[in-house]
């Protein structure tokens, strides 16, 4: 058990159920006769984690105008299109990547169900809406809703004042 514990490719968890016991049971003896652990390989998704570069100054938005959030938006949602599209095309590399370098089982199908048709096409289909929504949000003013409130405007004023109920049917 010392050994399997110091070599750090099982969990404790692993360990303890490999032998009968409890995974309380391995740490006490693992602290009360001091036993260290190996630190574990880094997987590739934490090295690509580390090389990757992170703005760490939040700029505040240039304006909060209608307009300028929405194309800001936009912009954020052609990223993501972007990056779903380089998932897309990576499919086969990225499936590869995890079944091969992912030893917990639990993870692997989790990240397995991350890159998954169903969640690429409800990512598909939230940008969609998103970019619907901005569009309707960023509509100048004069649309074909106010055109259309116009045009009733100005038949009802042909009429001048509004007509008459001949009979009062309410009685």
């Amino acid at each position: 058990m010392e050994r399997d514990y110091r070599a750090g490719v099982m969990g404790v968890r692993e360990i303890a159920r490999w032998y009968g016991i409890s995974d309380t049971a391995v740490h006490k003896k693992a602290k009360a006769e001091g036993w260290e652990r190996k630190p574990k390989p880094e997987s590739p998704f934490v090295q690509a984690k580390t090389q990757r570069t992170v703005q760490a100054e939040i700029l505040p938005p240039p304006s909060i105008k209608p307009e300028a959030l929405s194309d800001r938006a936009r912009g954020i949602a052609g990223r993501m299109l972007d990056e779903l599209e380089s998932v897309t095309s990576h499919l086969g590399e990225f499936e590869e990547l995890i079944c091969n370098e992912e030893g917990d089982p639990r993870r692997r199908q989790a990240l397995l169900r991350a890159i998954s048709l169903a969640e690429r096409a409800s990512t598909l289909k939230n940008l969609a809406t998103a970019m619907k929504t901005l569009n309707e949000a960023a509509a100048p003013p004069g649309g074909k809703k106010d055109e259309l409130q116009r045009r009733a405007e100005e038949v009802a004023s042909r009429f001048g004042r509004r007509p008459q109920i001949a009979v009062d049917n309410t009685k």
